[in-house]
């Protein structure tokens, strides 16, 4: 994983509650892989996590923290390997790790309907 001083750079400039969080997260991270592979996996586990209790309150943090997640690993492509960079828009579109993501979702609201 490249990119650690781009990182705590970007990490830097959050709010408080959000910075802590993303940097919990953050350190969990896989170093053998590309940073924005990473932090696209860490966004899709937590939003595979919070689909299943979108209606409590504390799931609007999680959103935003994958938000972060998913706006560092779109920033990261771009900063790190931007020979990559339609790889890694690819990875997080509708043919996507998201794409996936999104329609899980939109079956479970058709479930609940």
């Amino acid at each position: 994983m490249r990119g650690g001083d781009w990182l705590e750079e970007r990490l830097a400039k959050s709010p408080e509650p959000l910075r802590e969080r993303l940097e919990a997260v953050v350190g969990r991270l896989d170093p053998n892989q590309e940073l924005y592979q990473a932090l696209l996996g860490a966004a899709t586990e937590l939003l595979d996590g919070v689909r299943g209790r979108l209606e409590l309150r504390d799931s609007a943090f999680d959103l935003l923290v994958a938000d972060g997640l998913l706006t560092l690993a779109c920033e990261a492509v771009a900063f790190s390997d931007p020979d990559h960079l339609v790889e890694g828009c690819r990875a997080m579109g509708p043919d996507g790790e998201l794409g996936r993501i999104a329609g899980r979702w939109a079956r479970r609201v058709e479930e609940h309907s």
